[in-house]
């Protein structure tokens, strides 16, 4: 789209502009060729983890790899590439082996299913996703009794445990408190930290009492910039480890759960039997590993020019910034004056994308790596630009 459309969009007044011809135009031009092309590329998205590739930009980033490196194909999911990624992920988490699911939600669930054995509760946070959006899938699939803690609040302590650990002893039936699982950043809470003293002491009480434990570390690459412990640092205070290949590594969907060889090494048949050994994984183990390679040094860029923009959109009139307590990648921006969506709108046809407003006002911003294809000062200019002031 060229510079003369969308000053002539703005100024006949965006918000009266129908959203969903704004969305078509936008669409359209992903279509055009190589300088609308180059427009996708250029946008910054405030959306979500990482890039969020266009199809046509998934296309070229697998034609380079292609291209660059080759790709050896795997089997329903065994051997090539899978097994590369597989290999690469358990290096650097510091474990025995990883396993390819194609999602998270089943990365949990088989983590929990096989650590659990015959002790079937699973000590979780009321504000986990395996609690709250895996469909109750640990109960109805696997006959495990999820225990939300933390109700409230993101971190659950050490006593917190010791409690439900004495109750379900005093039992009259034999019960067994056989998993606890702990999710950080935390998604439902705008990727609020686990706290990490709290985490250490659990993971110590766990071992005193033979208690197995999983860390849903979807997120754990980035959790790393913001707190300067390293993915393998968490990862050693917990038996099992799933971490996300889509969310920020770029591949269209995919993940790693890495941990003993003992639980992992016949895993394919649990994921076969959940209807999960994709006969060719490889586009999404390819994608992965291009995407792992520089991505803390990538994200890092991007975190220096987020902190550098939060400071100028709370400096600029009509905006407010508001941190997530114990934080991550995502810090919330209030807009006083223009309609959310309308403002979102203008900004979109500048290149720059949010995500739909928060129900009471105001945008969840994802820090990710698009944020170093322009300059700060060109990306609070435009949010400010945007209020039609």
């Amino acid at each position: 789209m060229d510079t003369l459309t969308r000053r002539a969009m703005v100024k006949g007044g965006i918000a009266s502009l129908p959203l969903t011809a704004a969305a078509g135009r936008i669409a359209a031009a992903e279509r055009q060729g190589p300088d609308e092309f180059a427009a996708l590329q250029s946008r910054v998205k405030f959306t979500g983890d990482g890039p969020q590739f266009t199809p046509p930009e998934a296309i070229d980033v697998l034609s380079r790899i292609v291209n660059d490196r080759g790709i050896d194909a795997d089997y329903y999911s065994r051997g090539g590439v899978v097994t590369e990624l597989e290999e690469r992920m358990a290096a650097i988490l510091g474990k025995e082996r990883a396993v390819f699911v194609p999602t998270g939600t089943l990365a949990n669930h088989l983590a929990v299913r096989v650590l659990a054995g015959a002790d079937r509760r699973v000590a979780v946070q009321y504000e986990s996703h395996l609690y709250n959006d895996s469909g109750d899938c640990a109960e109805v699939l696997s006959n495990l009794n999820l225990v939300p803690l933390a109700h409230g609040g993101g971190t659950f302590t050490v006593e917190d445990v010791q409690e439900l650990f004495d109750r379900t002893a005093s039992g009259r039936v034999t019960t067994g408190l056989g998993v606890i699982a702990i999710e950080s950043p935390i998604r439902r809470r705008l990727g609020e930290l686990f706290n990490y003293e709290e985490m250490k002491r659990i993971s110590q009480f766990a071992r005193e009492h033979g208690i197995r434990t999983h860390l849903d570390g979807a997120r754990l690459f980035m959790a790393a910039d913001y707190t300067g412990i390293s993915p393998r640092q968490y990862a050693s205070l917990f038996d099992t480890v799933y971490v996300s290949m889509w969310k920020y590594f770029n591949a269209p969907s995919g993940a790693i759960l890495a941990g003993p060889a003992e639980l992992l090494d016949d895993l394919y048949h649990p994921r076969r039997m959940f209807g999960s050994a994709l006969p060719q994984a490889w586009p999404l183990a390819a994608m992965a590993l291009h995407g792992i390679d520089g991505f803390e040094e990538r994200f890092a860029a991007g975190v220096r020019a987020s902190e550098e923009l939060i400071v100028a959109l709370d400096a600029a009139h009509g905006l407010r910034v508001e941190r997530v307590a114990n934080g991550s990648n995502i810090f919330e921006l209030h807009v006083t004056g223009p309609d959310p969506r309308a403002y979102s709108a203008r900004l979109a046809l500048e290149g720059i994308l949010l995500p739909a407003p928060l129900p009471g006002g105001g945008f969840a911003l994802k820090v990710n790596e698009t944020l170093t294809r322009r300059p700060v000062a060109a990306i609070a200019g435009a949010f400010a630009d945007a209020l039609g002031n």
